[in-house]
């Protein structure tokens, strides 16, 4: 087994459910899926809220500003690179999201209650 492959195949199980919320369309027929896909993974509550703010958020809130975004889905090769390359760069050169925060905010809002249950509903595992 090799762990950061591990690590990185589960974090893009994660960034491919966020990133649907992201898309030039109805976000709400996409969060079911994904806080049942965020529930599965093994990550805490905290650690989520930080991939959605730190990682997915920065790297595709453009395409809420965009006149004409993506719709049917982002690549997941270049949405990986995107992240990839926005964790390697110091803290306050990332970009925070240039439509602001308050999307993200929103959507953990939404999602948060959500991957409680459905941790409840498999096992138990709500606390983490």
């Amino acid at each position: 087994m090799n762990p950061i492959a591990d690590e990185l195949t589960a974090r893009k199980a994660v960034w491919r459910a966020l990133s649907d919320l992201y898309l030039d369309t109805d976000y709400r027929s996409f969060a079911r899926a994904a806080a049942r896909e965020l529930a599965r993974s093994n990550y805490p509550m905290d650690q989520l809220r930080t991939i959605l703010f730190d990682e997915v958020h920065p790297a595709l809130s453009a395409n809420l500003c965009a006149t004409a975004g993506v719709w049917d889905g982002f690549d997941q090769s270049w949405l990986a690179e995107r992240i990839l390359r926005n964790r390697c760069r110091p803290r306050w050169l990332r970009a925070r999201g240039r439509c602001g925060r308050r999307y993200a905010h929103h959507l953990w809002r939404l999602l948060a209650p959500r991957i409680v249950a459905a941790r409840l509903s498999m096992d138990g595992r709500a606390g983490r």
